[in-house]
């Protein structure tokens, strides 16, 4: 008897050492395309007629909700246009399908997360206009694992930080299109900067937005640009190490910027390691985006925090 207790030990032992392989997860959302309005607080902040996405049929949320996956997982999400005019959506490198969606009706869109890294989504139709009008958002890929990776057995991070910048040419673009008119298409002078949905004032106070973290953690920024301005985004108190580029995985070592181009409608993972105390800021290298409505300090801008 002493021998069978034995092997029965042995063999809950090495069970216990298996690693188990990881199940793929089926992620299903559905998306409201509706009207709304996007509120800049602050000086020279104002309310812009806007369009957007929501998860729950209602206000919609700018940027768009943010979609998650993790590779392998099955995908699939509804897009139901509660607008009076066409749109569309479309994932960047990942689906295909640009079909206009009538006002009242519904699209589903099915795909296996293949790849970890970032994602734009948003509606390609309108000349830009719908896009401009908000109709953008994240979706991010994460590990098979679902480990604090940038992606299997990629490079480790302590917390990361969803960054989604865009541009509004509100006398020209937004209050024309957001009371049914026509827009001209060939004058765009942007005049609010959005960061995360906000003006710098609120980025500079929101905690889903700054960068928070003790001495020795490593914070992954993923970025997506809505907007049809590219912004340079300038760190203060650190170089960041540029993982990916408009979806393509760079190699190590991995080049160190402290000023990183993000082109309309391109992508970027980086790391941020914190490395000294002390308050930082985050700022885009064109004076006119770190404004609303030629307002300083009311753009793209938000605060690195290093204790």
């Amino acid at each position: 008897m002493q021998w069978q207790l034995c092997i029965r030990l042995i063999v809950i032992s090495l069970i216990g050492c298996l690693t188990l392989p990881t199940q793929a997860a089926t992620r299903t959302y559905t998306l409201y395309i509706t009207a709304g309005s996007l509120t800049v607080n602050g000086n020279g902040g104002a309310t812009l007629s806007a369009w957007g996405y929501t998860q729950v049929a209602g206000t919609p949320t700018f940027p768009g909700p943010t979609l998650t996956a993790n590779e392998g997982d099955s995908v699939t999400i509804t897009v139901i246009n509660n607008h009076n005019i066409n749109h569309n959506f479309k994932i960047q490198g990942v689906t295909t399908d640009t079909t206009a969606i009538a006002p009242g009706a519904n699209r589903v869109y099915s795909f296996t997360a293949s790849t970890a890294g970032t994602y734009l989504y948003y509606d390609t139709l309108n000349n830009n206009i719908n896009r401009e009008m908000g109709l953008y958002g994240m979706l991010w890929v994460g590990p098979a694992d679902g480990s604090a990776k940038a992606w299997t057995n990629g490079p480790a991070y302590s917390f990361q930080r969803l960054w989604v910048v865009g541009d509004m040419d509100k006398p020209r673009w937004n209050d024309v299109a957001g009371s049914g008119g026509s827009v001209s298409t060939s004058v765009y002078k942007p005049n609010y900067f959005i960061f995360n949905g906000k003006g710098g004032f609120d980025a500079m106070n929101d905690t889903a937005t700054t960068i928070d973290g003790g001495v020795g953690q490593t914070a992954l920024v993923r970025i997506i640009n809505g907007g049809q301005f590219s912004y340079s985004l300038h760190f203060h108190g650190n170089h960041i190490q540029v993982l990916t580029l408009n979806g393509v995985r760079q190699t190590s070592p991995y080049k160190q910027l402290d000023v990183i181009n993000i082109p309309p409608l391109g992508t970027a993972d980086v790391l941020y390691p914190l490395n000294q105390l002390g308050e930082y800021v985050m700022h885009v290298h064109t004076a006119q985006m770190e404004t609303a409505n030629g307002v300083y300090l009311n753009g793209t801008v938000t605060m690195i925090h290093m204790h």
